[in-house]
């Protein structure tokens, strides 16, 4: 076979390999027109080769950030080094429908971009390679995992049944401002435990399914009565915790006045009828006395004991 034949012979299949390979390829000039458009480009834009040669990318496609892909561009030229773009730094350049809209978690391709500079016989640079990889599979699995990790993040910091905080975050959070109190010994914190009055009855009489919903009202009444930056969490059973930063015993106190009445006012609607219940309440503010958290939590828990033993319905500090 003569030389000239068989070089054509490759050119033709070099021209077919890049036509059909499975990623998209556009070159560009130095005025942005497009000079190559491959099949992918064609199949996942809608636009032909035809239609979209010589015409400049940004009049194809003016969702693209002109300004960004052009200082690129103007890069890649000048300096003649690749430039390489990941779908976490931007999603996609061209926004193209995945190829799974029903069964896949994205609505669009994501695109890893490579910026490659074409050079001439005589080594100069005037054209550009646009290489867009579908990379959807790897990034939706990539942010499914993600999620997942966030999840279980949370799940273990939260109380299931009341999705407050849990007893391992109270440590964390009991932590962290005491280590703040031990360097600002002037700054007032207080400390309020909540426990409902009588809640055994409630669960012998009504089912512990009531129970539950109880608990988690009363969960979501709390919640709703703290300030930005309070702390709300289950210590345990029917037991709660409310941190205060930044409040003296006395702001303490008239918060957890106004938390059990509100709870006392409330009517807990149920399929088994209506249900009131009460709380007590004992709060400690954190002094110097106490070396740690626990000696913290136990003058609080202290005090919810002589709150009970009082009559409970009642806060004592």
């Amino acid at each position: 076979m003569p030389n000239s034949l068989k070089d054509i012979m490759e050119l033709h299949w070099l021209f077919d390999m890049l036509n059909h390979i499975d990623l998209g390829l556009v070159v560009l000039d130095q005025n942005y027109k497009v000079t190559l458009w491959n099949s992918f480009m064609e199949n996942h834009s809608g636009k032909s080769s035809s239609i979209a040669k010589d015409q400049s990318l940004f009049d194809l496609f003016p969702e693209i950030d002109k300004e960004w892909l052009q200082r690129k561009l103007d890069n890649v030229i000048a300096l003649k080094t690749p430039i390489f773009v990941s779908w976490e730094q931007q999603p996609y350049l061209f926004a193209f429908k995945s190829y799974r809209p029903i069964t896949g978690l994205a609505d669009n391709m994501y695109q890893n971009i490579t910026l490659r500079p074409l050079a001439n016989a005589d080594g100069t640079i005037h054209h550009v390679c646009i290489a867009v990889y579908d990379v959807t599979d790897a990034a939706t699995h990539k942010l499914a995992l993600s999620s997942a990790n966030r999840q279980l993040e949370q799940l273990s910091k939260t109380d299931a049944l009341t999705e407050l905080h849990n007893r391992g975050s109270l440590e964390k959070a009991l932590s962290i401002i005491f280590s703040a109190y031990q360097e600002k010994p002037t700054s007032a914190h207080s400390l309020a435990i909540v426990d409902l009055d009588y809640f055994k009855k409630i669960n012998d009489q009504y089912g512990h399914p009531i129970g539950d919903l109880v608990l988690k009202e009363v969960a979501k009444l709390m919640s709703e009565s703290t300030r930005r930056g309070d702390f709300v969490g289950r210590y345990g059973g029917e037991e709660f915790v409310v941190l205060l930063p930044n409040t003296s015993s006395e702001g303490a106190v008239s918060f957890c006045e106004k938390l059990r009445k509100k709870i006392e006012a409330t009517d807990f609607k149920t399929d088994k009828g209506n249900i009131k219940i009460t709380i007590s309440l004992g709060v400690a503010q954190l002094t110097e006395q106490d070396v740690n958290t626990s000696s913290w939590l136990t003058r609080a828990d202290e005090a919810l004991y002589k709150a009970k033993t009082a009559g409970r319905n009642q806060t004592v500090c």
